[in-house]
């Protein structure tokens, strides 16, 4: 990183504060130059004389806790005066939530892993907040320059010709409207994309989906009473696909030389690829921090069994059936041993599964991962299986393979319930490209949606794919069923659909959601169809 970076350490325990040096000059000595402070007062006193790069806090702090000092820390600047690493002794998911909103770069639990990547943990958060800084300046400076584009066009409005061309001319959609959201002017991408080419007139939110019409409209009346520009987040439909494509909505009056309000000056300019990738990597973060907890626990927790298991299976060989204690050592073996399954699945989730490659003909693996959960299907729910002929035999983990397709039959026969319905198992071959912007898509060159935002490489596939004709999810549960724990059933534990994923991702593929309220779900499991050896062909 070059020169030593200022750490300031904001916690009340001396001992604390020297065993964050020790393990940081460990691992780097001569690259840290340190400051103390007790209380969250004294820190905010420290900063201003000393400038650090990065500030280790903990949580509970005598006078002022962490969350605040860190609010302290906001007040008069867009963002943090630098990279800031919360400590506490003890995990708490909304707090680490709420302090990750407030900037906070990391949020680690005291111990001795966490102290041992403390020189990791600082550098990361030091260049994280170097990068964040950088993106703040560019994008200030990118508003900008649009706000100056923007009073250069209503400047030009007069010179027709000219404005005309350089309305043509921009990528975003460009438009006029009056006091009433009517528009009179559209350049050629808005007429395309609004399938109006030889309209005249028309009104702007005839575009706009119906929920966020009513937001636009509160806006746009705030802005015809002050006079004001505004900015707005909305949802347009594209008429070509009849797909709805999230936009940002700028829009700026335009006067008369005598300071009255003619018209309104407008674009739109699209924000559905970027709000794609973002979420594909606030998913992808999401998935790896998780993960690493899970695995960490289940790690943890698997040693413990290990002696718990071991001094009671050498409790109960001492003991005869018929003594007292005999069926509570059995007991005990038992949950130990149901407590082993626990741990399994959330290292699955993880992605931390042993895998071991074999030969498979994945429309066998489908047929045999339904046998036995035709047999617990309620009669109201008709199971179909449609296997494709030209599957390749591909190197895969059957067993893993029938578990993923067990969990995600009994999942769509559970959401039908009571009502008849369907349950379709299908298999098939995919390609998966690339799509222009670089990402991974299907041979049409759309983008590729793999569950958390992980891509897939470009190649074949071999498609599992479960459906149903339930009551479908709405976005908000599609963003969470994949999260350990979660669940929409009575007595689930929600790790399910968490393992599922981990197992497809340990065997190098991904997961697609397909589902909507009312329409039903469809479950896509792609595998890399790996071609097996000819002797696993037999």
């Amino acid at each position: 990183m070059g020169s030593a970076l200022n750490i300031l350490i904001i916690d009340d325990e001396p001992v604390d504060r020297e065993i964050f040096k020790q393990y940081l000059d460990a691992d780097r000595p001569g690259a840290f130059v340190y400051a103390d402070a007790g209380t969250g007062k004294e820190g905010l006193r420290r900063l201003r004389d000393f400038n650090p790069d990065c500030i280790l806090m903990d949580l509970n702090l005598p006078d002022v806790d962490g969350l605040k000092t860190v609010r302290l820390l906001h007040e008069g600047r867009e963002m943090l005066p630098c990279a800031v690493v919360m400590l506490t002794g003890t995990g708490n998911e909304e707090i680490a939530v709420e302090a990750m909103k407030l900037g906070v770069m990391d949020y680690v639990v005291k111990g001795p892993a966490s102290a041992h990547a403390l020189p990791r943990i600082v550098a990361n958060a030091v260049e994280r907040f170097r990068y964040q800084r950088e993106i703040a300046e560019h994008r200030l400076a990118l508003e900008q320059r649009n706000f100056e584009l923007e009073a250069i066009r209503a400047e030009l409005f007069d010179e027709k010709e000219r404005y005309r061309l350089l309305a043509e001319s921009i990528p975003q959609l460009v438009w006029t409207a009056d006091s009433n959201g009517c528009v009179h002017y559209a350049n050629q991408r808005l007429r395309e994309f609004n399938g109006a080419a030889n309209a005249k007139m028309w009104p702007l939110e005839s575009l706009v989906h119906l929920d966020d019409r009513t937001a636009l409209r509160n806006k746009w009346a705030e802005a015809v009473r002050s006079g004001r520009a505004f900015e707005s987040e909305l949802r347009l439909r594209r008429t070509q696909d009849q797909t709805w494509r999230w936009h940002l909505m700028r829009t700026a009056p335009i006067r008369s030389t005598d300071g009255g309000l003619v018209r309104w000056f407008g674009t739109f300019t699209d924000l559905e690829d970027q709000k794609r990738a973002e979420e594909a990597l606030r998913q992808r973060e999401k998935l790896d921090s998780i993960g690493l907890l899970a695995a960490g626990v289940a790690h943890d927790f698997n040693n413990l069994l290990v002696g718990i298991m071991g001094g009671a299976s050498v409790v109960r060989e001492s003991l005869d059936e018929g003594h007292p204690a005999w069926s509570m050592v059995e007991m005990v073996l038992r949950s130990s041993e149901r407590a082993a399954q626990l741990t399994q699945q959330l290292l699955a989730y993880a992605g931390k599964v042993e895998v071991g490659l074999e030969p498979a003909n994945i429309s066998q693996v489908v047929r045999k991962a339904c046998e036995p959960v035709q047999t617990s299907i309620p009669p109201n729910v008709h199971l179909t299986i449609e296997t494709a002929d030209d599957t390749l035999l591909i190197e895969t983990n059957a067993g893993h393979v029938r578990q993923v397709i067990g969990n995600l039959v009994i999942n769509a026969v559970e959401a039908i319930g009571e009502q008849d319905g369907v349950v379709k198992v299908r298999t098939a071959m995919e390609s998966v490209g690339q799509s222009l912007s670089g990402s991974t898509g299907s041979e049409s060159g759309e983008p590729q949606s793999n569950v958390r935002g992980y891509e897939l490489p470009a190649g074949k596939y071999v498609l599992v794919e479960v459906s149903d004709s339930g009551p479908g999810m709405d976005d908000q549960t599609q963003t969470q069923i994949f999260d350990p724990f979660f669940t929409t059933k009575f007595m689930g534990r929600g790790l399910g659909l968490a393992e599922a994923q981990g197992i497809v991702r340990s065997l190098g593929g991904g997961i697609r959601v397909t589902s909507a309220p009312g329409s039903g779900s469809a479950f896509q499991v792609l595998l890399p169809a790996r071609v097996a050896a000819l002797k696993g062909a037999g």
